[in-house]
C-alpha cells in the first residue's frame, strides 16, 4: 500500500510517500526482474555468452599422461623405431631350458693355481629359437655311475660379472669352474673319483649331466669340505 501524505509546517507545504509492505514487496521484485534481464544476453533469461557450459578451470581433469608435480614434463616423444613395441607383441628370448642345452667340459689353459684348476661349463642352445642365460649355474660332483651326488655343491662367486648372455642357436656359453685338488685335503675328505658334473642352468630346476670324458675329476664324499667355486656364464669369445 502507498500513500501520500501533505501538510503545512510554518508556510511551507511538504509532501512524502508513505510505503506500506505491499509496496517493499513489489519495488524488491521489480528489482529483481531488472538484475535477472541485465545477466542475459537477450534479457529472454537465458545464459549469456560468458557462462561456461562445463567444468572451470580448476576442476578441469589434467590431459591424459600429464604429470601433477610442475617440476616435471610428460615424456611424449615417439618409440625409436629400433625398439620392439609392446603393442606389437615383440617379447625378448626366453630364458634357456635344460632340454634345450648340451654341455660339455673343458680344461682352462692358465687357469690353475696353488691347489687349485679351472675348467669351463659349457652350454650349448640346441633348440630352433634363441634363448638366454643369465647368472650362475647349480653345479656339484655326481658318481657312483647312478647320478648320486659326491660332496658339497658349489658356491657362487658372486664377484663375477653376471650380464644377460643371448645364445642363438648353436651358441655356446661358458662357467669357469675353479676346483680344489681333493688330493691336498686329509683322510677326511674321504677321496673319490666323480663321473662328470650335474649342472642346473640359472633359473632351472632340471639338471643336466655333463659327462667327463678325458680328464681325471677328484672329489671329496665329506660335504664339509668344499671343492667347487663357480662363476657367473659368460659368452663365448
Amino acid at each position: 500500500m502507498i500513500e501520500r501524505r501533505t501538510g503545512t509546517v510554518r508556510g511551507i507545504r511538504w509532501s512524502r510517500t508513505v510505503w506500506g509492505a505491499a509496496g517493499v514487496a513489489a519495488l524488491l521484485a521489480t528489482a529483481g526482474c531488472s538484475a535477472a534481464a541485465s545477466d542475459g544476453a537477450d534479457g529472454s533469461g537465458s545464459p549469456s555468452a560468458t557462462t561456461s557450459s562445463g567444468p572451470t578451470a580448476t576442476g578441469s581433469p589434467s590431459p591424459a599422461g600429464a604429470s601433477s608435480d610442475p617440476g616435471t614434463t610428460p615424456d611424449t616423444s615417439t618409440p625409436d623405431a629400433s625398439t620392439p613395441d609392446p603393442a606389437d607383441g615383440a617379447a625378448a628370448s626366453p630364458r634357456c631350458l635344460t632340454p634345450d642345452l648340451a654341455g660339455s667340459l673343458e680344461a682352462v689353459e692358465g687357469g690353475a693355481s696353488a691347489g687349485h684348476y679351472e675348467l669351463a661349463i659349457v652350454l650349448e642352445n640346441e633348440a630352433s629359437e634363441p634363448c638366454v642365460l643369465q647368472g650362475w649355474p647349480g653345479v656339484s660332483f655326481v658318481g657312483d655311475g647312478d647320478g648320486t651326488q659326491v660332496g658339497a655343491a658349489a658356491t657362487l662367486d658372486r664377484s663375477s660379472p653376471h650380464g644377460s648372455v643371448t645364445l642363438a642357436p648353436g651358441a655356446s656359453a661358458h662357467a669357469n669352474l675353479s676346483v680344489a685338488n681333493a688330493q691336498n685335503f686329509d683322510e677326511d675328505c674321504e677321496q673319490t673319483t666323480a663321473d662328470g658334473l650335474r649342472v642346473y642352468p640359472p633359473g632351472e630346476k632340471r639338471s643336466l649331466f655333463v659327462r667327463n670324458d678325458e680328464l681325471t675329476l677328484l672329489a671329496c664324499a665329506n660335504p664339509d669340505d668344499e671343492l667347487l667355486d663357480v662363476q657367473a656364464f659368460q659368452p663365448e669369445s
